[in-house]
């Protein structure tokens, strides 16, 4: 019997945090009150409520496909936009109509798809509606002249999240969007661009 046969095999699984190539920011003229601004219209919620809704949207982990528009116009606010494959905005992920084409059927079961319009281009929000389960004992905050600046190091606990594709965290109010190994070769086999993959364990 070989020595090492007595000893368990350690595999660490490889958490990656999804952000825009160069930490851009978002590339369409949208955000949590311009969303609320068109589709107040579209629900009977009283709109205090409603905004309430809509800035809570990710961290609450809801769905608005029912009240989206066939498809919403919004405006760019970069001149790139119809460069990039995929993308952060805000808490979705946005989508080219060929990153859609392409990553529709794996991510289906973990959130909603939201086209919109871009100057004519056609392309999609991704709402994420998954959480991971944080490994508490390793998410430790860090201070900035005694005020929380975010965290020194944050994981995941990798029975909750092995046969998750993609996922975000309670703890980050829903915003950040994580994924493993396999949403990462998804994406560089096809060399989608506009985003990057940062290890965070």
């Amino acid at each position: 019997m070989h020595a090492d046969q007595n000893h368990e095999i350690l595999i660490v699984m490889k958490v990656y945090r999804i952000n825009c190539k160069n930490d851009q920011r978002g590339i369409l003229d949208f955000d949590p009150y311009s969303m609320y601004q068109s589709l107040k219209g579209n629900t009977d919620t009283a709109e205090a409520e409603f905004m309430v809704k809509i800035f809570d949207l990710h961290a609450n982990n809801d769905s608005i496909l029912n009240i989206w528009p066939d498809v919403m116009p919004i405006k760019p606010l970069s001149i790139d936009y119809d460069k990039v494959d995929i993308y952060i905005q805000g808490g979705f992920l946005l989508l080219s109509k060929e990153a859609y084409d392409y990553l529709y059927h794996f991510l289906d079961e973990y959130g909603e798809f939201l086209k919109i319009d871009v100057n004519g281009s056609e392309m999609v929000l991704f709402n994420l509606r998954v959480f991971g389960q944080e490994d508490l004992d390793k998410c430790i905050e860090d201070y900035s002249k005694g005020l929380r600046s975010g965290f020194k190091s944050f994981a995941f606990i990798d029975s909750d999240i092995d046969s998750k594709l993609l996922f975000k965290s309670k703890l980050l109010d829903g915003i950040g969007l994580f994924c493993g190994e396999e949403f990462k070769q998804l994406v560089e086999v096809k060399s989608l661009n506009g985003i990057e993959f940062n290890e965070i364990n």
